[in-house]
């Protein structure tokens, strides 16, 4: 059919649909121009932080002995190569001459086949008497020239020469005293005895061999006392005795004691010795300084010896200090200062003067009284006179 039948009706409602789109399109222009005309207001209001929780700790001040920790390797105080001071064959050895062998100061070590050194004794005892003999001898002639040269009965020349006789002989006699002494010293070398108590840390000889002089014959160490070099930060002999810090040596009357352990034997072991000095200068690798300890009592009251180069911890006893104020070092804030918090719950800042840090404390020395109260959580984001809640 062609659009001359369509029916007025159908053609208005199609007109009708055809400015729907638009109408809408011009009511939405409408509503955004006055949405942009009359924008909505906002009102800001300030709003109050919360209070942040802390824990703290209340400053008491205490008087404390502080200790200093450190490690090392224990040494004897003495240790000695023996050698030969005379050639000679071995003919006896000590049963204990064999490494790890205990002896005491004096015992017989090794004996050298004594006959050659016996007979050169000998011959220098028959020299030193012929000598006397001569001296004696020539002190007489010498007397009795003088008796007559008093008389007139001797000349001035047989009186000096026989003054050049006595004194040849006195000489003599003098060399002689020195032979016999030599050979005495060389047969008395010829016994090697212990020089202190002690045990064997080296042995390098056996019966039959000939020595020469000079030979290496052991190496031994003194058991009567240890040593152990500790190393610690020189900035901690502000915890010690003075002494060690103005000429690195303790008196006698000083006693600061330092305790040892170590698992030794399947146990736990302690030793206890006595700080007796520093040595010499800083390492200039570690910068550390070492002090020395020296064990007296080798034998603790288990019965074990302290034995040489077993590695020890060491705890030595220092200083005391008034009015230190310990802390939690979460309470440190920085280098020196902490969080205080006063009567109306807020915080400030504090310095203070740290006498000592810890892995789990801190030591104030000063800028704390006492009652204060001190802040111990962790705050990341604090400011001066920040509001808190403290909770037990």
């Amino acid at each position: 059919m062609s659009d001359q039948t369509t029916s007025p009706l159908a053609r208005i409602r199609h007109a009708r649909s055809a400015r729907l789109p638009l109408a809408l399109l011009v009511l939405a222009g409408i509503i955004s121009s006055i949405l942009l005309m009359t924008p909505p207001q906002i009102v800001s209001s300030a709003k109050t932080p919360a209070p942040i929780t802390v824990r703290t700790v209340t400053a008491q001040p205490t008087t404390q002995q502080l200790y200093v920790h450190s490690e090392g390797t224990v040494y004897p105080r003495a240790e000695t190569r023996i050698v030969a001071q005379v050639a000679g064959e071995v003919v006896w050895l000590a049963d204990t001459l064999r490494v790890g062998g205990q002896f005491a100061a004096g015992d017989l070590l090794v004996q050298l086949d004594q006959r050659d050194y016996q007979v050169a004794s000998k011959s220098a005892e028959a020299q030193l008497r012929q000598a006397r003999a001569d001296q004696e001898y020539a002190a007489a002639e010498a007397a009795r020239i003088a008796a007559l040269f008093d008389q007139d009965l001797a000349s001035t020349t047989e009186l000096e020469r026989s003054r050049r006789a006595l004194e040849g002989a006195e000489a003599a006699l003098l060399r002689a005293e020195a032979s016999l002494e030599r050979a005495e010293i060389d047969l008395a070398r010829t016994t090697i005895r212990a020089p202190y108590d002690g045990r064997v840390r080296t042995e390098s000889v056996d019966l039959g061999q000939f020595l020469q002089k000079g030979a290496v014959l052991t190496t031994v160490y003194a058991t009567d006392a240890m040593e152990i070099k500790l190393p610690i930060p020189d900035a901690q002999l502000a915890f010690l005795h003075e002494a060690l810090t103005q000429t690195g040596v303790l008196a006698d009357t000083a006693d600061i004691p330092v305790v040892l352990s170590a698992t030794y034997a399947g146990r736990k072991q302690t030793w206890t010795g006595q700080l007796v000095r520093t040595e010499a200068s800083i390492d200039e690798r570690s910068r550390f300084i070492y002090l020395v300890a020296e064990v007296t009592e080798t034998i603790n009251a288990r019965g074990t010896q302290l034995p040489v180069g077993l590695f020890v911890d060491a705890t030595i006893t220092g200083r005391w200090f008034e009015n230190i104020v310990t802390l939690p070092r979460i309470s440190l804030r920085g280098a020196n200062s902490v969080w205080v918090v006063d009567e109306a719950n807020t915080l400030h800042a504090r310095e203070v003067s740290v006498l000592r840090v810890t892995e789990d404390n801190v030591l104030i020395s000063a800028g704390l009284s006492p009652g204060d109260t001190v802040n111990a959580s962790p705050l990341q984001f604090v400011v001066e006179g920040m509001a808190v809640v403290v909770v037990d």
